[in-house]
């Protein structure tokens, strides 16, 4: 759908999907909607030893994935938090993972007040279980800052993903004020955080005075209006 078109800004709005206030308030208590947006983005794929003969400048290194379809939900925008749940638990799978490796999940997170939760639960029941406090699960969405891009969005989600694992550092939630009651009773007592500052993604953990490092292990959730819905295991060189 193209966003010069008038009417399919015009549907979405009917239908109660886009933020009044053109603002992404992604986890946010007042979470309103997504925000349009266009864009494109292009990665070159090349395994890793021929990238490395090659000297090429590597930007992350994928350990793992998964695409499944969404199955039947309530509504067309309805999530299905079990299929979610399946899809990050094969991704790990794929990726010889442990769930308390990854540091950080770069969710698809559009700003609504019935996706947003329905995700952080998948998340929370996946990544957040048994997860000790001092290795907390960060989670963000750079669609809080760049709006939706739609069909661009996954991509535009990757690239939020290289520059952490290029930078070192997670960025905060852009408008993120107060965290979206539903979700906040969801993540109640696990160890999982939402950054209103930015944060190293490769932090070390004070553990009983032990000193201990993490990975820069990144997932990446995108999910697809038609259905299709994929999760990226990403790690740093």
């Amino acid at each position: 759908m193209n966003i010069i078109n008038v009417e399919s800004s015009k549907a979405c709005a009917i239908a109660g999907m886009l933020s009044p206030d053109g603002k992404c308030h992604t986890f946010d208590e007042c979470a309103n909607g997504y925000v349009r947006g266009e864009g494109c983005g292009v990665v070159i794929l090349k395994r890793l030893n021929d990238a490395k003969r090659d000297n090429d400048h590597i930007y992350g290194i994928i350990r793992g994935s998964c695409v499944m379809q969404d199955g039947k939900s309530a509504t067309l925008t309805a999530p299905n938090g079990l299929a979610q749940e399946s899809l990050l638990h094969s991704a790990l799978v794929d990726a010889n993972l442990k769930a308390e490796e990854v540091v950080y999940i770069e969710a698809h997170g559009t700003g609504t007040r019935l996706g947003d939760p329905i995700e952080i639960e998948a998340i929370s029941n996946v990544y957040g279980r048994n997860r000790k406090e001092n290795n907390p699960l960060y989670i963000g969405s750079v669609k809080a800052n760049i709006g939706h891009l739609e069909a661009g969005a996954g991509i535009a989600g990757l690239f939020s993903v290289l520059s952490i694992l290029q930078h070192g550092e997670i960025p905060p939630n852009c408008n993120l004020h107060e965290l979206n009651s539903e979700i906040k009773s969801i993540v109640k007592e696990k160890s999982i955080e939402f950054c209103k500052i930015s944060k190293p993604s490769s932090d070390t953990i004070n553990n009983n005075n032990n000193i201990i490092s993490r990975k820069q292990i990144i997932g990446l959730s995108s999910f697809g209006y038609s259905g299709t819905i994929g999760h990226l295991l990403m790690e740093s060189v």
